[in-house]
């Protein structure tokens, strides 16, 4: 129990810094599979970017943009259980950590999954994923493609094997 609350903490003091170092990017995504189960709509928001022009250029003589950056991403799904507990609705909240270069990244994710049933049953669970992130720099879109895992930690240790694969869209930067 001791480990939702740090999360739960630390998600909230990360999600508080975006007016100090955010570049205000936002995106949309649908990710299949994943940290909301069988798919979920996602609004992910820049909190922290740091970048630099790397001094070696690649093989088509432009300069390799890196550099790190976290995430905060929110997040729907519903998925139909059974007859006893109904439908659950989903909602994964994660930070994401993205190390990239060029088009290329890591992509770490931690976060918190609530769900809570159309019967009243309440239910909390801790997605994580290490994945690949696409994002071309002259494109609004990116994919990223990841080992999910959801682990149950508040009655006994389990977790379930998940893949996920998004494809995201991002939105107009505000100034």
């Amino acid at each position: 129990m001791k480990y939702f609350y740090l999360t739960a903490v630390a998600l909230f003091i990360l999600a508080q810094t975006n007016t100090i170092h955010a570049q205000k990017e936002r995106s949309l995504s649908f990710e299949l599979a994943g940290s909301g189960g069988f798919g979920s709509i996602n609004f992910e928001k820049n909190i922290y970017l740091k970048s630099e022009n790397e001094p070696i250029v690649d093989e088509l003589m432009s300069p390799k943009k890196i550099g790190f950056r976290l995430d905060m991403r929110y997040g729907f799904s519903f998925t139909p259980v059974d007859k006893n507990n109904g439908v659950v609705l989903i909602f994964p909240i994660m930070l994401h950590a993205i190390k990239s270069k060029g088009n290329h990244g890591l992509d770490l994710g931690l976060g918190q999954a609530i769900s809570i049933t159309t019967r009243g049953r309440f239910f909390i669970m801790m997605p994580a994923s290490i994945g690949y992130r696409f994002q071309p720099l002259d494109k609004k879109y990116y994919l990223r493609f990841s080992y999910t895992p959801i682990i149950s930690y508040l009655v006994d240790f389990q977790y379930q094997q998940w893949g996920g694969i998004t494809f995201g869209y991002r939105l107009k930067s505000k100034s």
